[in-house]
């Protein structure tokens, strides 16, 4: 039986509850003085919007790409299934190809060369998430399945979620307020125009770094990782939280609400998935939750 450390989980829910904190405060001052905040911190064009514009979204994608790999690779190692196998390989090749849309917008304005770029780029991601997982061995490779369906799971709801958000509140950009083309209001109010400023996407795809943390209690190479995991993706949100401001495409009512949702997300499905511990048995023991994501994937 491979060894699963206990994770610090105690550490992990202290440093979560300080960000669901903060978050509380930032939502306040966005309701009091969104439209003070992106007075000062827009900027026309900057290179450090377009920037986090491109690679905000990225980690939920290469987060997927793994897990389709880790669930293809499990589906021909247990189960025997090649035609399950392989759907979950296109799965996590498409899900590349979405990985650098963004970036590939950037460089070219075009979509069509967007997607040729992330069909491009895709394969060596692909490549590298495969052979990643034909290394693992079969307990870990167990482990690492139901950290893959916890994944997935956790950011089909979130992307669910923002685009549902996004479609009720129709807030406007900050950026259209200033050439006329809409009026502010503040987050709290359904106004129903046509616009997609609430909640950010970027943000909420951003956070999905903390996904990585129950791969501490997996992986070799995360294994007692979980206050460097936390730091890394608390930094990487915060920079893309400023960054979607400073390019008026967001308030910061809309990048808290983004990121506190996908945090929330995450959190109460890890819970449920390994348990409030977090422990050993959790990490082994297949629950309700398992079991219907595997229904589901």
């Amino acid at each position: 039986m491979r060894k699963v450390k206990v994770l610090n989980s105690k550490k992990i829910y202290v440093w979560s509850s300080f960000i669901l904190a903060a978050l509380l405060v930032l939502l306040a001052i966005g309701t009091l003085f969104d439209q003070k905040v992106s007075e000062i911190l827009y900027f026309r064009d900057n290179a450090f919007g377009k920037i986090y514009e491109a690679i905000g979204k990225m980690p939920a994608f290469v987060i997927a790409v793994f897990a389709c790999f880790t669930l293809g690779e499990g589906a021909a190692k247990t189960e025997k299934k090649q035609a399950k196998r392989y759907f979950f390989y296109i799965c996590g090749y498409l899900a590349g190809i979405l990985a650098f849309i963004d970036l590939g917008e950037m460089l070219f304005s075009s979509t069509a060369i967007a997607l040729a770029i992330g069909a491009v780029l895709s394969v060596p991601l692909s490549v590298i998430a495969y052979f990643t997982m034909r290394k693992a061995e079969a307990e870990e490779l167990a482990l690492l399945k139901k950290w893959a369906l916890v994944a997935l799971f956790s950011v089909a709801v979130i992307g669910v979620a923002v685009f549902l958000l996004k479609t009720i509140w129709g807030r406007a950009r900050y950026v259209d307020t200033q050439v006329g083309d809409a009026a502010f209001s503040p987050w709290y109010k359904l106004v129903r125009v046509d616009g997609d400023s609430f909640p950010s996407g970027h943000a909420a795809f951003g956070g999905t770094l903390f996904l990585l943390l129950p791969l501490c209690g997996i992986s070799d190479k995360f294994r007692g990782r979980e206050k460097e995991i936390f730091s890394v993706a608390a930094l990487f949100v915060a920079v893309v939280m400023i960054a979607r401001i400073t390019d008026g495409h967001h308030y910061l009512s809309d990048v808290t609400v983004g990121f506190g949702l996908a945090f929330v997300v995450e959190l109460v499905v890890m819970t449920i998935a390994y348990g409030k511990k977090m422990d050993r048995i959790q990490f082994n023991a297949e629950n309700k939750l398992e079991r219907l994501l595997n229904a589901v994937f």
